[in-house]
């Protein structure tokens, strides 16, 4: 019986696995993510469920364009935006006056120091304090997702570097993105 019992967890474990690997056959249908029968997951906002970032896909029946318009970088192990941020997201908010947008995505980034745990709490702050910031000069928007990446994405290549050098290398991990969908 517990083998019988083993031998289907193995198989509904490796089911589970080869679903997501057969869905992704076509470049539009792998940018979102799909439900076995092949339905578009949502959250709770009824805006699709990606597996990638800035590229245009099909999302829900809609062709968006999604579009990187801005990176704010921060200081090592700060959730605080600097003078060059601050000077970033002004420039930002200057060009989102003659858009038509869809939806914004906040994604936030951590550098690869620090536990998982830490650093996913601290890109989720970071995500925050440029939401925060562009609310507090005029801009919101009732569709913005905020999305709290941690390090899962740290790409920085340090190895042998340390403290101030090594903090500077990874520079480009501690971000946020602001991404727009625009409808076509």
């Amino acid at each position: 019986m517990t083998k019988r019992i083993s031998l289907l967890s193995a198989l509904a474990l490796m089911a589970a696995v080869a679903v997501p690997v057969l869905s992704s056959a076509e470049e539009a249908f792998k940018a979102v993510v799909h439900d076995t029968r092949g339905n578009a997951v949502t959250d709770a906002r009824g805006n699709c469920v990606r597996t990638e970032w800035e590229t245009a896909s099909e999302e829900c029946g809609v062709m968006k364009n999604h579009t990187r318009l801005a990176s704010v970088y921060f200081d090592f192990n700060k959730s605080t935006l600097n003078k060059k941020a601050r000077a970033t997201l002004n420039q930002l908010l200057a060009t989102l006056k003659d858009k038509k947008i869809h939806a914004v995505t906040i994604a936030g980034y951590a550098d690869a120091i620090g536990s998982d745990t830490y650093n996913l709490r601290l890109s989720e702050k970071r995500a925050h304090a440029v939401q925060h910031y562009l609310k507090a000069h005029g801009f919101s928007h009732a569709n913005t997702d905020i999305r709290a990446l941690g390090k899962s994405t740290a790409e920085a290549k340090c190895k042998g570097l340390k403290d101030g050098k090594l903090h500077a290398c990874m520079q480009e991990d501690r971000r946020v993105d602001i991404e727009l969908s625009v409808s076509k």
